[in-house]
């Protein structure tokens, strides 16, 4: 009967993380303790080629913790704050393994209910100087948002990932930081400086079945970055998220990475019609959004994508 009901407790226990805390099968202690060591390698890279370099990921979706770890470590008199928008339920983040890593303070902005309550329901939530701020954010509302909820008028790192207005959301945010990382859309290319036609009601999957068509291209986010005083840095080795420095403290990270390297994409994410990963080519999926229509922002005018004679570049394409 023991035995029984050790089992059944342990069923339970899965039963709980898995469904209802949508907790991945990991032990958050192990990686954070293997992540620890990457750091200390990285530390030691004083000067890099370019962002792969200091890759790794502990919490983050692709490399993004470690580059995080490193330019936070290479920016003297960094504000230890971060607010990140869009976080799901906070398991896979862009600033988990900073929090855990530094103890900074952070702001958790998510639009979901549930994902607020998964989060607070985590032993990082009151282990740490977080807040999570159910929200679901648009241009007219992100700066009324951040002036209530956030007390600190700069932050050491604020990250964007809403899978849809990340242009026009971070073309209007006020808030300062030292460094911004924010995800756009590869499939759109490099030689182009579109996004998506604004809505306020963006949902990723409700606007094409594939799940392709979301954010601005690298060209529109550096541009947009540029008259924001940020300097680039480059992306991650995935071609997902790119990385800016305020003009301020450019001075810091300037020479130490050779090459601000824009990375061609190799990600697979694209959806059937039943919502099945499909494993597309880039040339397959251009074929399915090509009569998405995008804002062209150098023309200031909504064209379909299939419009567009070059997306990519000669280095993409090869």
């Amino acid at each position: 009967m023991k035995k029984f009901l050790n089992n059944l407790s342990v069923l339970l226990s899965i039963f709980y993380n898995n469904k209802i805390l949508k907790r991945p099968n990991f032990s958050e202690k192990k990686i954070f303790l293997q992540a620890q060591l990457l750091y200390e390698l990285n530390k030691k890279k004083k000067i890099i080629q370019n962002l792969s370099e200091v890759e790794f990921s502990a919490f983050s979706q692709f490399g993004e913790d470690g580059i995080i770890s490193w330019l936070t470590d290479n920016i003297p008199d960094i504000s230890k704050i971060f607010v990140e928008i869009g976080t799901q339920d906070y398991w896979e983040s862009n600033t988990r393994f900073l929090l855990k890593l530094k103890n900074w303070k952070g702001y958790l902005i998510e639009g979901s209910k549930d994902d607020i309550r998964k989060i607070k329901s985590q032993s990082i939530y009151w282990q740490n100087k977080l807040k999570a701020i159910n929200e679901f954010v648009d241009k007219e509302n992100i700066n009324n948002i951040l002036y209530k909820q956030i007390s600190e008028k700069k932050v050491g790192l604020l990250s964007l990932d809403i899978d849809g207005n990340d242009y026009w959301i971070l073309e209007k945010i006020e808030l300062l930081a030292d460094i911004i990382v924010c995800e756009y859309n590869p499939i759109f290319g490099d030689m182009q400086n579109i996004s998506t036609i604004y809505d306020p009601h963006f949902i990723r999957k409700n606007k094409h079945y594939s799940n392709l068509y979301f954010g601005c291209s690298i060209k529109a986010l550096i541009n947009l970055m540029k008259k924001k005083n940020y300097s680039f840095l480059g992306t991650n080795s995935k071609g997902m998220n790119a990385f800016f420095v305020n003009n301020e403290k450019f001075e810091y990270l300037d020479k130490n990475i050779k090459d601000k390297k824009i990375f061609p994409p190799t990600i697979r994410e694209s959806r059937d019609s039943n919502n099945k990963l499909s494993y597309n080519t880039f040339a397959e999926n251009i074929n399915l959004i090509k009569d998405m229509e995008v804002v062209d922002l150098d023309q200031n005018s909504i064209k379909k994508i299939s419009s567009y004679k070059n997306l990519f570049s000669d280095k993409w394409e090869n």
